[in-house]
């Protein structure tokens, strides 16, 4: 492979192959590798190198912690502190990163966390609470585990029982995480082979969290962006719930049910939302917007020029009404009009002219006689316009459309 220079989703590919022929290979010769760690780790960094001569520090520095969490997992030593120290020596020793240290002790305390260690866990991941929401509440569950234990010290007969000091830790962390607002997923160490310890910890303390403090809405937000990255259903019907209900008038949590909503197929559960967004918002453009947009996959005149009216009204920009029209008509079978209204559009906004080259194969697409062809020309279509039109409103700032956690 010297020499080649390969994609970025190429060399992931790649690299995730050759890490599970390590984690393999730890697997089978665990004793082996805990007793010869210099002459592994020198294997490793040898199968890196030579087959990614050009990787990136970064991704070299990750896939060396990646391969000490296997080792560490795999290992019948990892209670061993001394054990631990050497692992974490021949790791940091081939690492390129100033930083080296930091995925380290986040790959050692998130093992030492999974074997339910939360005393030395914590040593090792407390300073990087604030990094990631996933890592946060795991620190925060170490403290809460801890505080149970407290708890479990005392009178087991009081019920309404005064938090402790590691409760205390735990909400305090919790509510610094609400209020610095950190990404989800974001460290590579946390992209575990199987995360499902870690994704438990997580709902968990989100949940208690909002025992905790109700009115807290970042808790619920949170929890929607991981069930979305994670494709957790089951979690983001709950937490939409829980938004709805806690925060009604919300319009971050109303969005989201739209979506869901339309995921779902219910016509009728959307127009609702859209509704109700209609009343609570009266002079913003986004409930317009959604309603536009619903109309399309209803594609019912009335409920269309209802909608496109009240776009005109509240100042909608008049190249995305005008793509809705092509869209309507087109998904209207009207296609001589649609592609008269499209010659229109690339008239009078020339800068759009690459835009609508690629609307006309999709409209060619969508007269083809093959159903599956007719039904991946709708689909891309749909998502292509509500792509194009929410880009072009959040640059003109009309007031902002963020995407949901989907």
């Amino acid at each position: 492979m010297r020499g080649e220079k390969l994609s970025d989703a190429i060399t992931y590919d790649k690299l995730h192959l050759l890490k599970r022929d390590f984690d393999g290979y730890i697997e089978r010769n665990t004793v082996k590798v805990d007793a010869n760690l210099p002459v592994f780790y020198g294997y490793v960094i040898s199968a890196l190198e030579s087959s990614f001569p050009n990787i990136p520090s970064d991704a070299y520095d990750e896939f060396l912690d990646s391969v000490t969490f296997k080792v560490l997992d795999a290992s019948t030593n990892s209670g061993d502190f001394e054990f631990i120290k050497k692992v974490m020596a021949n790791a940091i020793r081939f690492k390129k990163n100033k930083d080296a240290e930091q995925g380290i002790n986040i790959v050692v305390g998130l093992k030492l966390l999974k074997s339910g260690d939360c005393i030395h866990a914590l040593n090792y991941l407390k300073k990087y609470a604030t990094l990631d929401a996933k890592l946060g509440t795991a620190v925060a569950y170490c403290y809460y585990v801890l505080s149970l234990r407290e708890f479990k010290a005392g009178d087991p007969s009081t019920k309404n029982h005064r938090p402790g000091e590691m409760e205390l830790f735990a909400r305090e962390l919790m509510l610094t995480l609400a209020k610095g607002q950190p990404p989800v997923n974001q460290l590579p160490q946390l992209e575990l082979d199987d995360p499902a310890f870690l994704e438990k910890i997580f709902w968990q303390m989100v949940v208690v969290a909002l025992e905790w403090f109700p009115s807290e809405k970042w808790f619920v937000e949170i929890g929607l962006k991981n069930a979305a990255l994670t494709g957790n259903a089951e979690m983001r019907k709950r937490f939409l719930d829980m938004g709805a209900e806690r925060f009604y008038n919300d319009i971050h949590f109303l969005r989201e049910m739209y979506y869901y909503k339309l995921e779902n197929r219910d016509a009728a559960g959307a127009a609702g939302i859209v509704n109700q967004l209609l009343k609570q918002y009266p002079d913003q453009l986004e409930p317009v917007y959604l309603g536009l947009k619903l109309s399309l996959l209803t594609n019912k005149k009335i409920t269309y020029h209802s909608f496109r009216k009240l776009a005109i009204t509240r100042g909608m920009p008049s190249h995305i009404v005008e793509l809705f029209d092509f869209a309507f008509d087109l998904l209207s079978h009207e296609q001589k009009e649609a592609l008269n209204r499209l010659n229109d559009f690339e008239t009078e906004y020339p800068r759009f002219k690459y835009y609508a080259t690629a609307l006309r194969y999709l409209a060619g697409d969508l007269t083809s006689v093959e159903d599956l062809r007719v039904k991946k020309a709708r689909k891309t279509l749909l998502d292509s316009i509500d792509f194009f039109c929410l880009e072009e409103l959040n640059r003109k700032k009309v007031p902002e459309f963020p995407a949901p956690a989907r």
